[in-house]
């Protein structure tokens, strides 16, 4: 029995502080041996104290070490901050471990916290230490640009023999940001939570874009734009969450669907603005006439910048593009045209499907570059007119289609006949019973699996650089070559590449997980909610 049964007296009631600090350790130690005890909290202040003494002590050696060329005074603030933390994060779960002995109660749950903990501390040391103190990253700050639009739009962003182009990105940009903040808006997503990672977001993004260090483009010029950007990002996200909270849920979700268009409007905007075609050039031409708007067509009367010039991280979210939104469109297509009894569509869809998906991508997209285009020569007046780019765009689109197609038709196959009964009993013709009852719920419920092909889709882009484009992993890849100061520093762009690609992957996740909570799907038993 504890000191407090024998003395009669009960334990003091608990602040929030501890009660939640009292959570905390269960999740990571699991039970004290002295749990419902005073000693028990005042062993969690003492575990508390020795560990913010440990971090203390910790920081202050590793804040000693001197500076070198590779190691600045922010290198050294950082890794000293994170080795410290953890360490002494490592150090607080063993006092923890040790004084309330809950190795004797739960000792399953105490061996797994002190496990994790040894395994994070070595880990984040380890990763700390090649970020900030073995790598150098200048390679990243003189190649930002390359990297991001590939070279010959470097070129022409940095050299004045060369127009610069960079203003056609400016307008996606901008109608991104505010399609973002937007979309949020309308979300369930709380203001706080959209305000700490939106600050985030941009801190890091402006960090990347305007650090002077080896700069070659107009800093402030890039500054000035960035924030006009997130200007109209938080105006779109407050005027659409005041719009939100006076409004019906059924005017909120027409907003949502003009919203979806939108996006949709954003990436074929982003292709028509890059490489004019011709018929657009012709309008802008006769736009330009008009005395009050024809300044803003002016620009597009021009030819722009051919997809064969497009490169960096700039054709990656291109062809991804491609692959999710042209790939959702062609995989409900194939889905209706598999499971309808007409043969005139139901064996052309299952053709498709059953020969595209027989083939990894990277055949595919030689297919795209040697044998695509003699098949569409007729269709082109100019071969030319069918860039690498374009191929690309519609060999993933076809090649996301087909999986997406196959979820699809696993949640029609799921929706509840009497649904259908009940649309054909309303009056609804068979389009509208598949386009407004079908189709929603079959979406809905395998929307975590069409995440992940988009996912995969986005991280496939990768195999761009196997034929030569030059996408921003293959740029990643020779960036070496680019300077002689460089050769030999080929694992920090690799590195800068992995982060890049996990950033997008794990946002695209986040997304979903937030769009299922709004439908109920996180829960079991959510379906009714949906």
């Amino acid at each position: 029995m504890s000191s407090d049964s024998f003395s009669g007296r009960s334990p003091r009631p608990r602040s929030d502080f501890e009660i939640a600090l009292l959570d905390v350790e269960v999740g990571f130690t699991g039970r004290s041996s002295e749990e419902g005890t005073d000693k028990d909290i005042v062993f969690s202040y003492l575990a508390l104290a020795v560990g913010s003494i440990w971090f203390l002590l910790m920081f202050s050696s590793h804040y000693s070490m001197e500076l070198s060329e590779r190691v600045s005074s922010i290198d050294r603030l950082l890794y000293s901050l994170g080795t410290s933390f953890f360490q002494s994060f490592l150090i607080w779960i063993l006092t923890l471990t040790i004084i309330k002995r809950t190795f004797l109660r739960t000792p399953s749950i105490a061996l797994l916290g002190v496990g994790s903990a040894v395994a994070v501390y070595y880990i984040v040391e380890l990763s700390l230490e090649i970020a900030l103190l073995t790598m150098r990253w200048d390679i990243i700050w003189a190649n930002r640009v390359l990297t991001l639009l590939g070279a010959r739009m470097t070129e022409a962003m940095t050299q004045d023999y060369l127009p610069s182009q960079n203003w056609r990105l400016w307008p996606v940009i901008y109608l991104t940001w505010g399609l973002f903040g937007a979309a949020y808006g309308l979300s369930k997503t709380k203001t706080k939570t959209f305000s700490m990672y939106f600050l985030i977001g941009t801190l890091v993004i402006l960090a990347y874009a305007l650090n002077p260090e080896y700069a070659n483009y107009n800093v402030n010029g890039a500054r000035t734009k960035l924030l006009y950007a997130t200007s109209i990002a938080i105006l779109a996200f407050a005027t659409f969450r005041y719009y939100s909270n006076i409004s019906d849920e059924y005017m909120v979700n027409r907003v949502k669907r003009l919203i979806l268009l939108l996006a949709v409007f954003d990436f074929i905007m982003a292709i028509l603005i890059m490489d004019p075609p011709i018929f657009l050039q012709s309008i802008a031409a006769y736009l330009e006439l008009i005395p009050v708007i024809g300044s803003l067509f002016s620009p597009l009367t021009e030819p722009g910048v051919p997809p064969s010039e497009w490169g960096g991280l700039f054709v990656n979210i291109i062809v991804a593009a491609a692959g999710c939104v042209l790939g959702l469109g062609v995989g409900i297509l194939l889905a209706f045209g598999r499971q309808s009894k007409l043969p005139i569509l139901k064996w052309p869809s299952v053709s498709i499907i059953e020969i595209v998906r027989s083939g990894p991508l990277i055949c595919w997209l030689y297919f795209a570059m040697y044998l695509l285009p003699d098949i569409v020569d007729p269709l082109f007046s100019n071969p030319e007119d069918f860039d690498n780019i374009i191929r690309m765009m519609v060999i993933f689109s076809l090649f996301g289609g087909v999986y997406i197609a196959e979820v699809i038709r696993g949640g029609l196959q799921a929706v509840d006949s009497g649904q259908k009964e009940a649309a054909m009993a309303l009056g609804l013709t068979p389009i509208q019973t598949k386009r407004l009852v079908e189709l929603p719920n079959a979406i809905r419920t395998t929307l975590p699996t069409i995440v992940s092909q988009f996912i995969g889709l986005w991280k496939d882009t990768t195999l761009l650089f196997i034929i030569n484009i030059l996408d921003f992993f293959k740029i990643a890849k020779d960036m070496p070559n680019t300077d002689l100061s460089f050769l030999g520093y080929f694992l920090e762009p690799l590195y800068f590449s992995a982060v890049v690609f996990w950033v997008f992957a794990f946002y695209l996740s986040r997304v979903s997980i937030g769009v299922e909570k709004g439908l109920g799907l996180i829960k079991d038993g959510g379906g009714e909610k949906a």
